[in-house]
Formats: structure tokens, C-alpha cells, sequence
């Protein structure tokens, strides 16, 4: 693995860190969805009462660090219960252990399947976000600018597709796009954002390399 790769794959690392709240309170979301709203499914009872306590046991294992329980609840929810909302959270989750290992291929393949299985459009954003990530980690520029330009309605998450944005650009060596980008997140981002110092440090560090090529 060269020096760049494993550079974006800290970055991408660091920028699952710095937003993971925002998947946690996804996964909730989906929960308050999914047990408030069985008609929305249209799933007999049973089914999703399943489904419901194995996403359950899951997110227990979770809390407990049990990474082999957690994945073989993820994996029955998105082989048994395919058509369920608890199967793209499983994806979300197993996503989210492949990037703590490297695995970016296997990261990818979550994300996208979770992409294209999930209704609601919160945890969809989070999936395309994330998938974002893993895609410039691999150096997939292209995929990523299309994915980036498919997003016709960010939502709330204005300022972190801008922000991903930016960092598809630094990893082509746009560092002027790129500061244009970062500008555009910092000025669209909650004060009290955990990741805006973050956001403010890469801003500044690609305006100076910017600076100093000119």
C-alpha cells in the first residue's frame, strides 16, 4: 500500500470519526421509523417483529463490542429480511467494521447495497456520504464526481457533501476547487458541528498549499 493510500484511508478513518453521531442518530432514526410505522413496511407482523429482534440483538452486540455476533445478526437481517428497513442498517453497520479494517472493497459493497435498498431519505444521504468516502479512498474519482453531481436534494447535509466535495478535489489536485468547496461547508455548517475544527484545519492547510503553487 503507497503513502497516498493509506494517507486517504486515515482521512477517510478520521472523517467517520468526526461524523459518527450523525450515523448513530441515523440508525435511531431508523429505528423510530421502523417500530413506529409497521403499515409503512407492508410486512405481516411476525416478519417484522423478527426483524425487529434481530436488529435488536445486533445493536446490543454492538454496544458490546461483539463484532462476530453483530455480523452474523447483520448478515441474517440482509439475507432473510432483505426487504425490511433493518437490513440496509445492518449494511450501514458492517460498512462501518470494514472501514475500521481496511477493507474498503467489502466497505463499498455495503454501502451501495444499502444505498439501493433504504427508503428513508436520512439514512440514504448517510450511505451515499459514506460510500463517497470509500470511493475517494480507492481513488474512484470518476464514480465519485458522478455520485457527487447525482445529489440533486442535500437536505441538512448541505455543508457535508460540500465538504466531500472538497476532499474529492484535493485528491485530484484541485487545491483551488477544493478551498472553494471547503468554504462553501464552512459556511453552510452548525456552530456547534463536532467535526467544523476539522473542516476549519483543512480549509486553511489547502488555501496556503494553494498559495504557495501559485
Amino acid at each position: 500500500m503507497s503513502t497516498s493510500e493509506k494517507e486517504q484511508i486515515e482521512a477517510l478513518q478520521k472523517w467517520w470519526k468526526e461524523n459518527g453521531s450523525s450515523i448513530i442518530t441515523g440508525l435511531l432514526l431508523g429505528v423510530s421509523i421502523l417500530l413506529g410505522g409497521k403499515a409503512w413496511f407492508g410486512y405481516q407482523e411476525t416478519q417484522s417483529e423478527n426483524a425487529s429482534n434481530i436488529y435488536a440483538m445486533m445493536m446490543a452486540a454492538s454496544q458490546a463490542d461483539k463484532q462476530e455476533e453483530v455480523r452474523a445478526q447483520a448478515n441474517k437481517l440482509i439475507s432473510d429480511y432483505t426487504d425490511t428497513g433493518y437490513a440496509p442498517l445492518a449494511s450501514l453497520l458492517l460498512a462501518k467494521y470494514a472501514v475500521q479494517d481496511d477493507e474498503l472493497a467489502a466497505a463499498q459493497a455495503q454501502l451501495q447495497w444499502a444505498l439501493d435498498h433504504m427508503d428513508s431519505p436520512e439514512i440514504r444521504h448517510e450511505a451515499r456520504m459514506r460510500l463517497l468516502q470509500v470511493m475517494i479512498a480507492q481513488q474512484q474519482y470518476t464514480p465519485a464526481a458522478q455520485l457527487l453531481a447525482s445529489v440533486t436534494d442535500t437536505g441538512p447535509y448541505d455543508f457535508l457533501y460540500a465538504e466531500l466535495e472538497g476532499d474529492l478535489a484535493v485528491a485530484e489536485g484541485e487545491p483551488e476547487k477544493a478551498a472553494s468547496a471547503y468554504k462553501k461547508a464552512l459556511d453552510s455548517i452548525p456552530p456547534q458541528a463536532p467535526n467544523r475544527a476539522y473542516l476549519v484545519a483543512k480549509y486553511e492547510n489547502i488555501r496556503g498549499a494553494g498559495t504557495a503553487n501559485q
